[in-house]
């Protein structure tokens, strides 16, 4: 394909709202060069959807370093924008988004409209195909609310690291421990975090002047994923090129974690 649609207000995905907090316009621009990446291998003869370029390609395409562009894959593919089935990295909603106006090779319009509307498995339809997806990742998270509120943790850390991070960001007695914070900081816990590394987590936002003035300070956002919770714990390691760069990634908007942006 020579092209594919882009929508003007992809960047403002909750998905890619995410991938830019934590890794900026770098993880931003990976994805988006994996999907060129793609799209541009898609013909009548090959519709996997395949990403065939390992990470060391990318990174020496990039200027990135095979590490680093691993590690973005990974979250990539942990969010939803790809999947990795055997360590091959596809993008199937693609299909989703072929058009047949994007071509004029008849064999590729006769593919693109079986894919549209004959394929059962990968574009029976838009709306029901988002609505299994929607449906499949509610169930993965009630699964792990479920698992996150188990008695396996501690409450008493759980409330340990509550009151801790309340005492430290002066919060009143209104601000709660609601289900949503408990299950991050239980999550954060089971993967083996220990309480005094989530309280040097908290410090260290508490110093940060930007995402204080930002109100970047919530203990879900803290310990929304290991990457995060490691990113603030270790945020006095940081070297000034690193910490330009945080800020950056904190200076996007944070949208809720709902919806699902389809390219």
């Amino acid at each position: 394909m020579k092209w594919i649609k882009h929508d003007t207000d992809a960047n403002q995905d909750a998905k890619l709202q995410n991938v830019m907090l934590d890794y900026g316009l770098e993880g931003y621009g990976l994805y988006w060069y994996c999907i060129e990446l793609i799209a541009g291998k898609v013909d009548k003869d090959n519709i996997t959807f395949d990403l065939e370029h390992d990470a060391r390609i990318i990174a020496k395409n990039t200027g990135s370093t095979p590490q680093k562009v691993e590690e973005m894959m990974r979250y990539l593919v942990k969010i939803g924008l790809f999947e990795n089935s055997s360590g091959v990295v596809t993008c199937l909603k693609l299909a989703k988004r072929l058009d047949k106006s994007m071509t004029s090779n008849a064999e590729m319009r006769m593919i693109i409209d079986n894919l549209k509307n004959h394929d059962p498995v990968m574009t029976q339809s838009d709306k029901p195909m988002q609505d299994k997806n929607r449906i499949e990742e509610n169930r993965r998270e009630e699964n792990r609310v479920k698992k996150d509120l188990s008695p396996k943790v501690d409450v008493n850390q759980i409330n340990d690291v509550f009151n801790y991070w309340s005492q430290v960001m002066c919060k009143g007695s209104r601000t709660s421990l609601t289900t949503l914070r408990k299950t991050k900081i239980s999550a954060r816990l089971k993967d083996g975090y220990p309480v005094h590394e989530i309280k040097q987590a908290i410090d260290n936002v508490a110093k940060d002047s930007f995402l204080v003035a930002g109100g970047h300070t919530d203990i879900e956002m803290i310990c929304r994923s290991d990457t995060n919770l490691e990113k603030y714990r270790d945020a006095l390691k940081m070297t000034k090129s690193d910490m330009k760069m945080s800020q950056r990634q904190q200076s996007i908007e944070q949208f809720a974690n709902e919806g699902d942006y389809n390219g």
